[in-house]
């Protein structure tokens, strides 16, 4: 995570998020046939690897930015433009409620559903609706300002670029008239 800028709040994961994962895992074991056999070595190796899983998460609030990191044989880090976030949806499956716990999942633009690089999860954020919130009161806060990471448009800037866009409006309007007598 990047040095320069100071966390103005730290995300903290409940440790209950370990026999989640936990169970998740023998669930998925269970169901599928050919796990069953595995069982056994999971219940001795598992505790500890989702014990490291859970150590290994953290999610730092910057004044710019929302760096988020995760993994224990893969790590990853990222660090996303708080301008950048559409959403931060709180999610709370049947599993997950029956811990007491719920999950953050950080949407941003150009990110979908689908799309791994538009989204992160924050699973089991302790007071998950109150970092939700700081979260989303900085990131408007940055965007008031102009601070975000495309240049802000001052009313002189708007001004200037008005008669570019005038002028793109209407060659589309003349290239929909042409494709109109065409068809």
């Amino acid at each position: 995570m990047p040095p320069t800028e100071p966390a103005l709040l730290e995300a903290t994961f409940d440790r209950r998020l370990v026999s989640y994962y936990m169970l998740q895992t023998l669930l998925v074991l269970l169901v599928s046939v050919i796990g069953i056999p595995l069982i056994p070595i999971w219940l001795v190796v598992g505790w500890g690897l989702h014990l490291k899983q859970w150590q290994n998460l953290g999610a730092q609030l910057t004044r710019r930015t929302l760096n988020v990191r995760r993994g224990v044989l893969v790590k990853v880090q990222q660090s996303i433009p708080l301008d950048k976030i559409t959403d931060l949806a709180l999610y709370e499956g049947p599993l997950l409620r029956a811990f007491g716990l719920c999950s953050l999942r950080i949407e941003t633009a150009g990110g979908g559903q689908a799309s791994a690089t538009g989204q992160a999860l924050l699973p089991a954020v302790v007071g998950a609706e109150a970092f939700r919130d700081a979260v989303l009161a900085q990131r408007d806060r940055l965007v008031l300002e102009g601070g975000g990471h495309g240049p802000a448009m001052d009313d002189g800037a708007r001004a200037a670029s008005e008669p570019v866009l005038v002028e793109i409006r209407d060659a589309l309007l003349r290239v929909e008239s042409l494709l109109q007598g065409k068809g």
